[in-house]
């Protein structure tokens, strides 16, 4: 009867963290569902899938990391270069660079994982065109879903659904956003793969391009 102990606490953990998020949807209980799958199988499995990708995993055996950037140097970038979008993107949340960042040690291809998770969030915003309210941010997690696996992903999509309906709220735009996030992570190459930190002055079509995303996300 012990024999599935662990996985029975972990599930109360998810389901605890998640339930935290539907009371209270911001960034801490975000990070709190996050936390409640650490060492879980679900994300052994996307760490499997990831390190599958010779790209990916190429980032981890050289522990790559972002080389540390000011906002107000993003901002005197080319305009649609993907660091000037971004720090628009980031100035209208009242955000800096430096809040991506986990500064916590990086010990193995796991935590590497959950940095390159977080410091991309929001550049995976810009190169996708999802927007920064409800529906863009499920949109932005059912392409991370589609690409890495993410079970982060499908518990704030699922979350967010249910919060949706016991409120009464248009699912319409939210299920357009997943359907579209889908659609866009299936078909692209996997984006936190790429070394997109160290060309910021590239313009953003030219890393849609490469990446495989189109050139005007809105139309798509």
């Amino acid at each position: 009867m012990l024999f599935n102990l662990p996985q029975k606490l972990q599930s109360l953990k998810m389901v605890a963290a998640v339930s935290n998020f539907l009371e209270k949807p911001d960034l801490d209980n975000v990070y709190g569902v996050g936390a409640s799958l650490q060492g879980s199988e679900m994300s052994r499995q996307m760490g499997r899938h990831l390190m599958d990708n010779s790209r990916f995993r190429a980032l981890v055996e050289e522990n790559w990391r972002p080389p540390a950037v000011q906002l107000n140097e993003l901002l005197a970038m080319p305009a649609g270069s993907l660091g000037q979008v971004y720090a628009d993107q980031l100035s209208v949340q009242g955000l800096n660079p430096e809040s991506t960042i986990d500064h916590s040690e990086i010990t193995s291809p796991s935590s590497y994982i959950k940095h390159r998770m977080r410091e991309t969030h929001d550049i995976i915003h810009v190169l996708t065109g999802f927007g920064v309210d409800a529906a863009g941010e499920m949109g932005v997690l059912a392409f991370g879903l589609a690409q890495n696996r993410h079970p982060l992903a499908v518990l704030l999509i699922l979350g967010t659904l249910l919060k949706a309906l016991q409120e009464d709220v248009d699912l319409a735009p939210i299920l357009r956003a997943i359907s579209k996030g889908f659609k866009l992570g299936l078909s692209a190459q996997t984006a936190v793969a790429f070394k997109l930190e160290d060309a910021w002055q590239r313009p953003i079509e030219e890393w849609r391009d490469e990446i495989g995303l189109p050139r005007n996300p809105e139309s798509a």
